[in-house]
């Protein structure tokens, strides 16, 4: 099975649902890595409200752009993504 490629758009949004959990940031803040595993149940509310407040090629926060730097540099989502259709 072919590899699937998230876009940018895809990566940040989901940066941005993980940094709304505080203890995500304060991990990555802690350790420069992202947690082993990110409970994703429940998380398709916070990606609907980000979406409605802020688009789908939104700016990140401070905490949200560390949350993202960490998925970038260590290649995973331990989370699950945020998938645009």
């Amino acid at each position: 099975m072919k590899k699937e490629t998230k876009s940018n758009k895809e990566i940040k949004l989901t940066a941005a649902v993980y940094a709304h959990r505080p203890w995500v940031v304060k991990y990555v803040k802690k350790t420069g890595k992202l947690p082993k595993n990110i409970p994703f149940a429940g998380d398709n509310i916070g990606v609907r409200v980000i979406i409605e407040t802020r688009g789908t090629d939104i700016t990140l926060t401070a905490d949200e752009q560390l949350v993202y730097d960490a998925i970038v540099k260590e290649k995973r989502l331990p989370g699950g993504s945020v998938i645009l259709i």
